[in-house]
């Protein structure tokens, strides 16, 4: 077997247990020693990753990089039913990398906010043409610009992930808190679109 190969099986060794890790204990409880603890030699981690933000950080990686991959060819056009139904599909069929993935969006360590949002761009981008082809379907309003709308969604984005979070804190279970994630989403996708008023203000 070849350097690279025998690497490169190594390290997809690393990402299982370091998913699991934390796709059931999350970034402040998860711990290189309980990695090591299915098997991995210590030294093995440290060898291809500096330390733990670094080896939870290529987690978020991979798993945004897997996602983008599944949802991008699970779709046959740029349509919002479509996208969510295949984000919820390899939610369910990749829980540990799901849950990751939930974690680093909805409630992501302080300290690599930074680094987790870069990771995560192409997926937003996503998002953002997701959302753009929405928004042609609908009329604005006078004075409401194509730019105020889409700033406008990232706005209220960044509010229900940090909303989310405190609603649905003492839900452990990572399959029940990516179905609340989706379920609500949908929802706020549709106030935002549409609005809560049914014909507008009376003059």
């Amino acid at each position: 077997m070849k350097k690279e190969e025998k690497t490169e099986l190594t390290k997809n060794k690393i990402y299982a247990a370091a998913m699991q890790e934390f796709g059931t204990k999350g970034y402040a409880a998860g711990a290189i020693n309980n990695i090591c603890k299915s098997g991995i030699n210590k030294g093995l981690i440290y060898h291809n990753f500096k330390d733990k933000d670094d080896l939870y950080l290529a987690c978020v990686q991979k798993s945004c990089d897997h996602l983008l991959l599944y949802v991008s060819g699970a779709m046959e056009s740029v349509c919002f039913v479509e996208y969510m139904s295949a984000r919820m599909r390899f939610f369910t069929e990749h829980e540990m990398e799901a849950a990751v993935f939930l974690e680093a969006r909805t409630n992501p360590p302080k300290h690599l906010e930074k680094q987790i949002s870069k990771a995560c761009s192409e997926f937003d981008e996503l998002n953002k043409e997701v959302f753009e082809k929405e928004l042609g379907c609908v009329e604005l309003r006078a004075g409401v610009s194509r730019e105020d709308a889409l700033q406008y969604f990232f706005d209220v984005q960044k509010i229900y992930n940090f909303n989310f979070t405190k609603k649905f804190d003492s839900v452990t279970s990572p399959q029940e808190r990516i179905a609340l994630h989706e379920a609500n989403i949908k929802k706020t996708f549709d106030l935002l679109l549409y609005g809560i008023a049914k014909g507008g203000r009376e003059a």
